[in-house]
């Protein structure tokens, strides 16, 4: 990856944290930064639902879509209408979100990774995606 490149996917992707944490920043805010290098996760986030809804409630996830369909993946909840038998995900990084917070408990993990680390496989198609959205309904 080029460095301008890596550049502006770190400060996106912290962007994108430290925005989501400030929506769901106040007394019971679970804001839980992770940072597991030798797993290939470089720097993420765990959001609880009220954060997830807040970020849903929030313009940034329409305003990323494009950056995640040409840097991002999506690891969606096996029970999500998005997911289909051919492992392919038909959704975008709004729809995602949309529909982690419309569950009771859904929330997201977001951050930046190393996919041939994090999934221990080099597939050609996780070249140059560094980010990562991890979707759960329950």
């Amino acid at each position: 990856m080029r460095i301008r490149a890596a550049v502006a996917t770190l400060g996106i992707a912290a962007g994108l944290a430290a925005t989501a944490a400030s929506f769901g920043a106040g007394q019971a805010a679970a804001f839980q930064p992770v940072i597991e290098p030798q797993n290939g996760v470089y720097l993420g986030v765990t959001l609880d639902h009220s954060e997830t809804v807040a970020l849903r409630n929030s313009p940034l996830p329409g305003m990323v879509d494009q950056l995640w369909r040409d840097r991002g993946l999506i690891d969606i909840d096996p029970r999500s209408l998005y997911a289909s038998d051919d492992d392919v995900i038909y959704a975008d990084f709004s729809d995602a979100i949309d529909e982690a917070a419309a569950f009771r408990y859904g929330s997201v993990n977001i951050g930046i990774v190393d996919p041939a680390r994090l999934y221990e496989m080099n597939l050609p198609a996780f070249q140059g995606r560094n980010l990562l959205l991890v979707q759960f309904l329950d």
